[in-house]
């Protein structure tokens, strides 16, 4: 064999194993990236919390109890079942622009420019400040009907003339469902429908002696419900736990038709989360945030200024604050105070609950309510 073909043949084996050698370095590059992009895989997979999602009690035909997602995270989302039942004053029928309420507290419905519908109420005849056209219901209340009334106080109704007549249609009232057991369906109201002090004497008193209690079971019972519907409207077992963080006494158990939630029902409790309220403290609950009607702000319910809360309103708890002459509340930002504010505030609104019993119930179904449905971009 000469030299120049050795050459040759040592070239072209050097050729070849520099060939090998390359596709045998891409290939253990290219099983490298596999296993770590598996291993990396398998570490994200394994550092992801499972979504849990579970229903909190019975169905009823269509209707279910709260479905809450994660329902111990801060970032828990719930959807209630809702319906209508019952009619309240909510809507109000006006003759000219209307600018007593900031554009943004006001919701879609809630002000019909009807002249016409203005000027027949006007010349109507009432009954108890109720009267009716066309198959319709309609309430009357001037400044003298109010909890509290006044022309410029920042976050209020503007009652340029407290003496006038202001005119409201009934509206069927809209529901949350916050527990299904067998028949029985307890209903938290969607948006608070009318304002009430808590108590009209700064003294101890406990829900029990609370004005509001007289009132709910009184006036508002008789104004929400018709015959009919108050034979579906069950008596409910009250339990008034002492203050969950000062012990304060809440007063003894009761009895009633139409109630507001204790502070045990709305945050740290196995029965918070079944409502679809966060567990936890120290959260501004989205499940917890509520807005008004124009009628309650009429009455002289607070709405909230704040840049993301804008529109929300504070809503009264049956529970006793750090002393007796205290009530709790939860805030337009959806945090329970549990220290309280006067029994007398008059500015509160009122959102009530009641028991039924859907199969004596004449009801009916409405949109499911989300707990990010208020304030959307909070969540």
């Amino acid at each position: 064999m000469t030299i120049i073909k050795m050459i040759a043949i040592r070239e072209t084996t050097k050729s070849q194993v520099a060939k090998i050698t390359r596709f045998q370095m891409i290939g253990f590059f290219i099983l490298l990236c596999l296993l770590f992009a598996s291993c990396s895989k398998d570490d994200t997979e394994e550092k992801e919390e499972p979504i849990t999602e579970r229903t909190t009690g019975d169905t009823y035909k269509e209707l279910s109890s709260p479905v809450v997602r994660n329902p111990k995270e801060e970032d828990h989302v719930t959807k209630w079942s809702c319906i209508y039942f019952g009619q309240y004053p909510t809507n109000e029928i006006v003759n000219e622009p209307f600018n007593a309420v900031d554009d943004y507290a006001v919701n879609e419905g809630d002000v019909l420019m009807d002249a016409a519908l203005y000027d027949r109420l006007a010349k109507a005849e009432w009954t108890d400040d109720d009267t009716e056209i066309d198959g319709k219901r309609y309430h009357r209340i001037n400044g003298l009907a109010t909890v509290t009334c006044s022309k410029n106080r920042e976050q209020h109704y503007r009652w340029k003339e407290p003496e006038a007549w202001h005119y409201f249609i009934y509206a069927p009232v809209k529901w949350r469902i916050l527990n299904i057991t067998g028949t029985k369906a307890l209903l938290l109201a969607d948006r608070m429908p009318d304002t009430c002090p808590f108590h009209d004497k700064a003294e101890d008193v406990c829900w029990s002696g609370s004005l509001l209690r007289e009132w709910l079971n009184g006036e508002f019972y008789d104004r929400a419900f018709t015959q009919a519907e108050k034979d579906a409207v069950e008596m409910t077992d009250v339990a008034n736990a002492p203050n969950y963080y000062f012990g304060t006494s809440c007063g003894p158990d009761t009895k009633d038709r139409v109630f507001i939630l204790s502070e045990s029902e709305v945050f740290s409790s196995s029965l918070a989360e079944d409502y679809g309220f966060y567990p936890g403290d120290g959260l501004d609950d989205s499940a917890r945030r509520f807005k008004s009607t124009l009628y309650a702000k009429c009455r002289g319910a607070w709405w909230s200024p704040v840049e993301g809360y804008r529109g929300n309103s504070f809503w009264f708890m049956r529970s006793s604050g750090y002393t007796m002459s205290n009530v709790t509340y939860v805030c337009d930002f959806g945090y329970l105070y549990n220290r309280g504010t006067v029994v007398t505030c008059d500015d509160a609104a009122v959102l009530p609950a009641i028991t039924i019993d859907l199969s004596k119930a004449n009801y009916q179904e409405a949109t499911p309510v989300y707990s990010t449905d208020i304030n959307k971009h909070i969540n």
